[in-house]
């Protein structure tokens, strides 16, 4: 009778442990099946039918006709290869691989001017095609003449006309201590540029700031053919942290930009995006100076929705989101490590921050930026590696670099 019992104890544990092993055993099953399932269900948003085919406010001038164009905001690859003619000063080119392009203002000429020196001087090898997109200022004969005197006859020189709407309709911004043209200014930089007609012609543009200075001893090699050569997507020289208060809303934007396409974050986004807690490092690209490839910005089906996206919010306006930002965040998610690069090969400043090439001794170095060095109220700041803060950024060396 006691074995007996003892059998029956026997098969009641097997069974109530093969029991839990199935019940278990159909868990895992059920939860891989409801992932991949899950996984199946997310159905990423078509980027082409998310973009509305606008037409919007801001206007652009032909510098022959005087016509006027308003800004067609479409991302439609075959609206963008529009024939555009430009009134081009000194000389035209000889080659449309790249062209410099400016954004400013007649208070700025003076910084301009000395910007405009040191192109004429470090890429005197092989000058490049300049633009200056302005509002009007810069439309006198005599301002553009003298201008294109300092670049020189081998230069070709180039004036866009633009015109910046006063729409009331526009988020209020919760930052009031900055102009109104700085905000438009952030917008043209984000997703305007880019469908200019006027960049249409040429392979890639190298955005600089009238207060972007290049300086070296010698003419530096052309980083248009450089980054032809290497197939290079977009470089820069500094990397700098945004300011919290001005990235409210970004990363949560984004996020969801991630989720309707299903996309999972890369590695150098969480590498560079990320912090050690899951939140942002605010860690961006100083794009002050940047290049890139013209059809970056323009007909990547995802970066121009991520852009458009951005526009419909608001937030350049409401919260003073900058390009800088804007871009790094999706650069960092949609490009491979190996189609960016930091240009480490020449001095560069901007405004009171400066690096010099790399290698060079801190006395040579203190040398070469001595002439930038003018205003005796200015704390000029040296980032011995070009970038804050230092050397906790991730984005510092993270991408591979151009050396002397």
């Amino acid at each position: 009778m006691t074995r007996i019992q003892r059998n029956r104890t026997k098969r009641c544990h097997f069974l109530y442990i093969f029991s839990w092993f199935i019940t278990g055993c159909s868990l895992i099953t059920t939860t891989f099946v409801f992932k991949r399932t899950q996984s199946s269900i997310c159905l990423s948003r078509n980027s082409d039918n998310e973009i509305i085919n606008r037409q919007d406010e801001w206007k652009y001038q032909n510098s022959i006709t005087d016509e006027w164009y308003h800004w067609k905001i479409s991302y439609k690859e075959e609206n963008n290869h529009a024939e555009w003619y430009v009134n081009w000063l000194n000389v035209a080119p000889t080659s449309y691989l790249g062209v410099i392009v400016y954004l400013t203002t007649i208070n700025e000429i003076d910084s301009l001017k000395t910007s405009l020196t040191q192109l004429s001087r470090l890429l005197s090898n092989n000058p490049r095609p300049v633009v200056i997109f302005h509002e009007g200022d810069f439309s006198s004969d005599d301002i553009q003449k003298s201008l294109a005197k300092i670049l020189g006859d081998r230069t070709p020189l180039g004036f866009e006309h633009i015109q910046f709407s006063n729409n009331s309709n526009r988020p209020q911004s919760v930052h009031r201590g900055w102009p109104p043209k700085y905000f438009d200014m952030c917008r043209f930089f984000t997703l305007m540029l880019p469908n200019h007609p006027l960049l249409t012609l040429f392979t890639y543009y190298w955005r600089l700031d009238a207060h972007s200075y290049i300086f070296g001893p010698k003419p530096i090699e052309d980083p248009f053919e450089i980054m032809q050569k290497r197939h290079i997507q977009y470089a820069f020289i500094m990397a700098n942290e945004e300011g919290e208060h001005y990235a409210t809303g970004l990363w949560s934007l984004f996020h969801e930009f991630l989720n309707d396409h299903c996309l999972k974050p890369s590695k150098g986004f969480r590498q560079t995006q990320t912090n050690w807690f899951g939140g942002y490092s605010f860690a961006i690209v100083f794009t002050n100076f940047a290049i890139a490839n013209v059809s970056l910005f323009r007909d990547h089906s995802l970066i121009r929705t991520w852009l458009h996206r951005v526009d419909l919010n608001g937030g350049i306006y409401r919260y003073r989101w900058g390009d800088a930002p804007i871009h790094t965040l999706v650069l960092t998610q949609l490009l491979s490590q190996d189609h960016i690069v930091r240009l480490r090969y020449f001095g560069y400043m901007h405004r009171r921050e400066y690096i010099c090439a790399s290698g060079i001794e801190e006395d040579l170095c203190n040398a070469q930026v001595k002439p930038f060095l003018t205003n005796p109220n200015i704390e000029y700041v040296y980032y011995q590696d070009g970038c804050h803060p230092s050397p906790q950024n991730p984005l510092c060396h993270y991408y591979p670099e151009i050396k002397l």
